[in-house]
């Protein structure tokens, strides 16, 4: 996504997506060690990382992230393509953009959020993203929420030169234009996670990361939305 900052700063959310070969021996593993399901989805895909693990993991995947992630040409997984060509005609794998994916009928029985919300500048569009996660995941369905809590170069990066406070993280100018990072505790991850229509089920720390499990409870009236919000959502991140 991209997010237009009161000071004129268009921020790139792309620019915080890492490659396979930064992906965690850790997390990978984990992902490796479920059960086999119908359907799964990964909100906010990236580069990629764990396309593998996944994909040994359940018969459909869903991958969603902005239309420019989707779409730009990149080095993903070794090769300079973009991701909506690699994944060609897959009858395994499908890609959606966001917009795309608020008219899916949902059902899944797997999510993945990993790394997503800490790159996201604002409070209301990190809980329309997982309003928009839960609402497409069956009742009862899980999902793996990941978000780092500390890291020894934050403060040594928000010390820098081109970073400058922003919200809850910091804004870091390079050559590929502005990128945002944040620190979420795992008490707010809760409380996020919560406040989506999960319920938390498992959370442990490993590294300065948060590794939260949340099952997908009945949705009330108030929480189901359909395209009107989602697009007001991507509206006002354009």
């Amino acid at each position: 996504m991209r997010y237009s900052l009161p000071s004129g700063i268009i921020l790139r959310t792309e620019n915080a997506a890492k490659p396979v070969s930064q992906a965690s021996k850790y997390l990978n593993s984990i992902i490796r060690a479920l059960p086999l399901v119908e359907g799964a989805v990964d909100y906010g895909c990236g580069k990629l990382r764990y396309l593998g693990p996944m994909l040994d993991t359940t018969e459909r995947l869903a991958l969603v992230d902005s239309e420019v992630q989707l779409s730009r040409q990149q080095i993903v997984r070794g090769y300079k393509t973009d991701i909506r060509s690699l994944i060609g005609a897959s009858n395994r794998i499908t890609a959606f953009n966001t917009e795309e994916f608020a008219h899916h009928p949902g059902g899944f029985d797997r999510g993945f959020c990993i790394n997503v919300l800490s790159a996201i500048p604002y409070a209301f569009a990190r809980e329309n993203a997982l309003r928009l996660l839960r609402r497409s995941l069956r009742q009862g369905a899980e999902c793996l929420f990941v978000v780092q809590y500390r890291n020894s170069d934050f403060s040594r990066m928000a010390n820098l030169p081109y970073a400058k406070k922003w919200q809850d993280g910091i804004l870091l100018d390079s050559l590929r234009g502005y990128s945002f990072y944040a620190l979420i505790s795992p008490e707010r991850l809760a409380d996020l996670v919560r406040g989506a229509g999960f319920a938390v089920i498992d959370r442990h720390l490993n590294e300065g990361s948060v590794y939260l499990w949340g099952r997908a409870q009945r949705r009330r009236q108030d929480e189901i939305f359909g395209f009107d919000e989602a697009n007001s959502f991507r509206l006002k991140t354009a």
